[in-house]
């Protein structure tokens, strides 16, 4: 697997498949989960992979279950929005079969990504005939196809994990968006060959290339692979930084954190924490200490699961200049006690 760090310019709009996987800050985009990265691996018609490409995406707010995608807010920063990706993803996409592990979730997060830029993109499951055929004609104008789903029906599996373990493939960088796309498409070269007769396959085929996409205005930004599939070049010929100390794009520092916690203080927690946020309200009112719902000038600071972190609560900190601290110092500050007030 070679990553490309560049829009590719081939010819876009081929027959074939294109398997993509999403990292995201959460499970719901329709309220507001944004997709943080993307990965995209195309195939032609009989599973023989193209090309790939991945990038990070940047947003301006909090990225959810860091633990698991393992993406930092400073990993974002020089990061293409999705309007600098729209273009050339559609360049990728159009006139391809969709494919993802879970379909209906990648699905979702693409539509509600150009729904935000107003555009209707045509990745959708079929709209009659959902059943699974073998030896009968398909009248299918579903234009994606999940490879959880077949996994359930052809392996009685549907994790991606599982499902690669059948056939020996590996996916050694898992919850990382090209990692997971490349074994899906791996996945489905093997779905390919167990069932070439199929129908299903050339209805999705013809549905995806005569789908209308839209056109889509704007420039190609460059994409952004994640640090650790950067190589020395490249992160020399982007001006590379050193993580959590780059501040380009940071809205302004903010001060040192106090020395000790005091009785009375208010306190925001922003970000997904290893512990449950419920305990750390208990914990802190505990020794005198309030979890404020919203940044104000009277917080105190606002401890934040990510330091880095784009979220509203610690952009407003930042312009009212309140300390941000993460939750080990926040551990070791309640260890040390708390002053009265």
């Amino acid at each position: 697997m070679t990553p490309s760090a560049y829009p590719s310019k081939r010819a876009t709009g081929t027959r074939g498949f294109a398997v993509v996987d999403f990292e995201t800050t959460g499970l719901v985009p329709e309220r507001g989960d944004r997709a943080i990265e993307i990965g995209v691996v195309l195939l032609d018609p009989d599973g023989v992979i193209e090309h790939e490409d991945e990038t990070l995406i940047h947003v301006r707010r909090d990225l959810g279950m860091q633990d698991l995608h393992r993406i930092r807010a400073a990993d974002l920063r020089h990061a293409p929005e999705f309007d600098g990706i729209a273009r050339q993803l559609r360049g990728y996409l159009a006139g391809r079969v969709f494919v993802a592990h879970n379909a209906a979730f990648d699905s979702r997060v693409l539509r509600c990504e150009y729904a935000r830029l107003g555009y209707d993109v045509p990745v959708h499951d079929a709209a009659r005939d959902r059943r699974f055929v073998h030896n009968d004609a398909v009248h299918n104008d579903a234009t994606m196809l999940c490879t959880m789903r077949l996994g359930g029906r052809l392996l009685g599996t549907r994790s991606l994990a599982d499902c690669c373990r059948r056939f020996g493939i590996g996916n050694p960088d898992a919850h990382n968006a090209l990692s997971d796309a490349h074994a899906t498409a791996l996945l489905l070269r093997e779905y390919l060959r167990m069932i070439p007769d199929w129908p299903g396959w050339a209805a999705h085929l013809d549905a995806a290339e005569h789908a209308p996409w839209p056109y889509i205005d704007g420039n190609i930004a460059r994409w952004m692979p994640r640090p650790s599939h950067r190589d020395e070049h490249e992160r020399a010929f982007n001006g590379e930084y050193d993580g959590a100390t780059d501040i380009r794009d940071r809205d302004s520092h903010t001060p040192a954190p106090p020395a000790r916690l005091r009785e009375g203080d208010r306190i925001v927690l922003t970000g997904t924490m290893s512990q449950r946020r419920a305990d750390w309200v208990d914990d802190l009112a505990a020794v005198g200490v309030t979890v404020w719902p919203s940044v104000t000038r009277k917080v105190r600071l606002v401890v934040a699961a990510d330091v880095d972190t784009e979220s509203t609560k610690a952009r407003k900190a930042r312009a009212y200049n309140i300390p941000i601290v993460d939750e080990g110092w926040l551990r070791t500050a309640v260890a040390n006690g708390v002053d009265a007030a």
